[in-house]
């Protein structure tokens, strides 16, 4: 099981009650059942080497315990209060320093339930923050016809730490020549649909291209420059990002890496897979937006066909089914300093013939102001679930630790 470490701060035990330490395990005993993973006690240099570090205030008279440690540890404050033994009173104290000082915190404060409910927050967006650090976005050629969806390498690693690895388009036509991909539970389910299998075997020759420069440049996200790499080989990229995706390895279409940015974000704070997609068609009145694509991860919808490629009528792409349900739009840029999230429901998929295979009609709770005034470029990312106060609380705490 995961575990957050928290440091235990109380007063000096002559003039507070010996049952502190018996209490303050029980309640955090209480706490890691409720948040799914463990909060534990922990000297300060291991409190102060997670992305979270956490005070635990369990007492009255702490306050000079917390002065003299927080030093050690980077901001955001956390303090976690019990309702007992004049926590909140230490904690209120803590704060007042923390003002004076210009440095942020946080009481954390209530039933256990509330307490964790925010702490599985701010450990998901600490946790995406982290995993962040060191990712390398492979780009297999250039964006192309995109003209706002490159990203600065510098600009990035200054903000979360990710780097950028180009790749020259080439490199992948002569490893799909190469043929061959790593046989797995995703490669049989395709070859299971009704499709044409030699075009099928085309696609996949793609998936294990990719596999193999993912393996080579030690990446953890990819974007390909698909449009281009038609001009080389006899299909499409749809298939391999799907499988990708679905893999839990970010791939991004058209060799967008802003997106593959984003699409890297969003996969460390939620752990799952998301749909690269365009805005095809919106209706500011109801505030809804069809969005299309041709490729999505597999992962993600009740079920799918292979079909074509919209724009050229070839390789394989997949179209897909979902049950109406809650959703998060998202979208951010290369130096994380802008950045939206709304929660939308899917009121249905769609089938059109005059858009990208894969296609959902979302609700957007916020309206399309933001569509309509200054997106994000074009392309946008859809995940399963409400996730914006995650969202929200790492990009607060990518600001805070800048």
């Amino acid at each position: 099981m995961e575990k957050l470490k928290v440091l235990f701060l109380m007063g000096p035990a002559d003039c507070n009650d010996p049952n502190i330490p018996a209490y303050s395990d029980k309640f955090l005993a209480d706490l890691s059942a409720e948040c799914g993973f463990e909060v534990v006690n922990a000297p300060l240099e291991e409190v102060a080497a997670q992305q979270l570090p956490v005070f635990f205030i369990a007492s009255g008279g702490a306050e000079n315990g917390f002065k003299a440690a927080h030093t050690a540890v980077k901001a955001p404050y956390i303090l976690l209060t019990t309702p007992s033994y004049n926590s909140l009173a230490a904690a209120m104290e803590i704060m007042g320093f923390l003002d004076e000082n210009g440095l942020p915190g946080e009481i954390l404060h209530g039933s256990i339930k509330r307490i964790a409910a925010r702490l599985k927050v701010l450990f998901r967006a600490a946790q995406a923050v982290e995993k962040l650090k060191g990712m390398r976005l492979g780009c297999v050629g250039k964006p192309g016809g995109l003209i706002a969806s490159d990203a600065d390498p510098d600009k990035l690693k200054a903000a979360c730490g990710m780097e950028i690895v180009d790749i020259d388009l080439q490199e992948l036509v002569a490893e799909y020549h190469k043929g061959g991909y790593t046989e797995n539970q995703y490669t049989q389910e395709l070859k299971n649909k009704k499709f044409s299998a030699e075009e099928i075997e085309k696609a996949l020759n793609v998936y294990g291209g990719c596999q193999r420069l993912i393996e080579k440049y030690k990446l953890d996200a990819i974007t390909v420059r698909c449009f281009e790499l038609i001009n080389y080989v006899p299909t499409t990229g749809c298939l391999a990002l799907a499988i990708l995706n679905t893999e839990g390895i970010p791939a991004a279409c058209e060799g967008d890496a802003k997106t593959l940015v984003a699409m890297s974000v969003l996969n460390a704070v939620t752990g799952g897979s998301s749909f690269m997609a365009n805005p095809s068609c919106m209706d500011p009145d109801t505030a809804e937006i069809i969005f299309a694509h041709c490729t999505l991860p597999i992962d993600m919808p009740d079920s799918y066909f292979l079909t074509t490629h919209f724009e050229t009528n070839m390789g394989v792409a997949v179209a897909c089914d979902i049950a109406p349900q809650r959703m998060t739009l998202f979208k951010c840029n290369d130096d994380l300093s802008r950045w939206y999230a709304d929660g939308a429901d899917l009121m249905e998929t769609l089938h059109r013939p005059d858009l990208c295979r894969s296609q959902m009609r979302l609700h957007l709770d916020h309206g399309t102001a933001y569509f309509e005034n200054g997106p994000i470029s074009n392309h946008h990312l859809i995940c399963k679930g409400d996730w914006s106060k995650e969202i929200a609380e790492f990009f607060r705490m990518v600001q805070i630790k800048k």
